[in-house]
């Protein structure tokens, strides 16, 4: 399991420095005037670091080896299929439902898949994940989002 992680890291690693590289092809720009290759450049930076502080925990690891097959055994597979699910079927559904109605339904599956509460738990978490990103993102930020055929949100 370590030598998997650390091709794993590897990978990442390289990837995050081809990326920076085509970012600088691309121009970076400046902070207040940043170029196309300004957010891909950032995003692959912080990769490339974070790569490298899991291959340095991985590497130097002490304790009981993990067998190989241990982290397939303890993936929870039926949680992240319905995962998949939901997602495809939420983008699905976005045109046509408007942003309010899809993302609220999204909430609702995802927080339910998550840990089993109370329903009015639920809801409440939903309603305000729903309200906070939909002020946030059509009010401060001026996002258009799609309103469904109801004509709202």
């Amino acid at each position: 399991m370590k030598m998997a992680e650390q091709v794993a890291c590897f990978f990442w690693i390289t990837l995050a420095v081809s990326v920076c590289w085509g970012s600088f092809i691309l121009k970076l720009g400046t902070p207040s005037e940043p170029g196309s290759g300004f957010l891909p450049f950032g995003t692959a930076f912080l990769l490339g670091i974070l790569a490298i502080v899991h291959l340095i925990k991985v590497t130097f690891r002490q304790g009981p080896q993990d067998r190989a097959g241990a982290f397939i055994g303890e993936v929870n597979w039926k949680r992240g299929l319905w995962i998949v699910a939901s997602l495809l079927l939420y983008a699905f559904l976005l045109p046509h439902l408007g942003y309010l109605v899809a993302t609220f339904f999204l909430m609702l599956v995802l927080f339910s898949l998550y840990e089993r509460k109370k329903w009015w738990i639920l809801l409440v978490m939903t309603v305000l994940v729903n309200g906070i990103s939909y002020v946030v993102f059509h009010n401060w930020l001026k996002v258009q989002f799609p309103m469904g055929f109801w004509g709202f949100g």
